[in-house]
């Protein structure tokens, strides 16, 4: 099964938001802080994370920010 960043994003947002199902603009911002924390993870404990092999495509940084602008507006 493959996982968008998209996908994994509404997951995590879906999972913050319970037992809510109305997802509120906190609930994604809350998401977006655990992909930076992810991000930070990856970074420091994932040689792999930032050198340019397959597994460096997986930026959950880049889709943090991406995220946050479509919030921003920008």
């Amino acid at each position: 099964m493959n996982i968008t960043m998209k996908e994994l994003f509404d997951m995590v947002t879906k999972t913050i938001a319970e037992p809510n199902t109305t997802i509120t603009e906190q609930d994604k911002r809350k998401a977006i802080r655990v992909f930076l924390y992810l991000d930070e993870f990856m970074m420091e404990n994932v040689p792999e994370y930032c050198g340019g092999t397959e597994f460096s495509k997986i930026d959950f940084g880049w889709s943090a920010a991406g995220i946050l602008d479509e919030l921003e507006g920008k």
